[in-house]
């Protein structure tokens, strides 16, 4: 047992671990070791990784269970609740837990790993998840500047503007904002909508593979409305990507935005490195 700080004496007897919200002994705190006073290392650093250990052992196992209180942390490590609230944000930051009003803090599915290079639904299937979309809407309208720009259109150009929903396993998992030269849109279905991932639903339409994309990746607020179709609060954070594909001519087919749940989601990029450059 580490020592008690002075300032956790009031809560020393809070017990070692939450019975029936937690997987026996996943988050026994007795069995974590102590703080080290001595270390360079911050303490919230520390704290996080003593946390973070078990989940990163048995992850999917332990998805939904809840972490000690930021009491029983306080009284076992001996540090203060903004120490605490530091390790825990830490954790959130890594995608290892999630914090929820009236849940308390437990542990998040483990984010799902999307190698850019690859089509997102090409990497479900190999893991064996169900990618299905819903179609919400499909109409021409007059291209905004920067949609137009993106196309190599004029501005006011009509395009096809598209809206879906990215479902995963039945849940909802990201919202779709596609724009479509009229040429290339004229070729798609209905049914292509609602049943092909975009890069398969591109080969239909042009009759070959796009030959490129450029993809930007950034974490922004969403507007309401997309919020809502996401099932979070307004204004939360999401993973944001803005993409537009080329066909091998080097025309642009297709610009859009996707937004992902970012706390569940992670890109990669592996790429060679310029000689020359440092």
């Amino acid at each position: 047992m580490p020592p008690v700080h002075p300032r956790a004496e009031l809560v020393r007897d809070a017990p070692d671990r939450i019975p029936g919200r937690d997987a026996p002994g996943a988050f026994a705190l007795k069995s974590l070791p102590p703080l080290d006073l001595s270390s360079a290392m911050p303490l919230y650093m520390q704290l996080a990784e003593r946390l973070s250990a078990p989940i990163q052992a048995r992850h999917a196992a332990l998805v939904g269970h809840s972490l000690p209180t930021e009491l029983e942390c306080m009284a076992y490590f001996g540090v203060s609740r903004p120490t605490v609230r530091q390790a825990m944000a830490q954790l959130v930051s890594m995608g290892l837990v999630a914090r929820g009003r009236g849940r308390g803090t437990f542990v998040a599915p483990e984010r799902l790993n999307h190698d850019v290079s690859l089509a997102f639904e090409d990497e479900m299937r190999a893991a064996r998840r169900t990618v299905r979309f819903q179609l919400l809407g499909r109409r021409e309208v007059p291209a905004p500047a920067v949609i137009a720009q993106r196309l190599g259109l004029k501005a006011g150009e009509a395009v096809e503007h598209i809206e879906r929903l990215r479902f995963l396993d039945d849940e909802v998992f990201a919202f779709e904002q596609r724009y479509l030269p009229l040429s290339v849109a004229h070729h798609v279905t209905a049914e292509m909508l609602q049943e092909m991932a975009i890069i398969s639903l591109l080969t239909a339409a042009l009759g070959a593979s796009p030959a490129r994309i450029t993809n930007t990746v950034r974490c922004i607020p969403t507007e309401a409305r997309i919020a809502r179709a996401l099932g979070v609060p307004g204004r939360t954070p999401l993973l944001h990507t803005e993409h537009t594909y080329f066909a091998a001519s080097g025309a642009p087919v297709l610009h859009g935005t996707v937004w992902f749940h970012g706390e569940r989601f992670q890109f990669t990029l592996d790429s060679p490195i310029q000689a020359g450059v440092r």
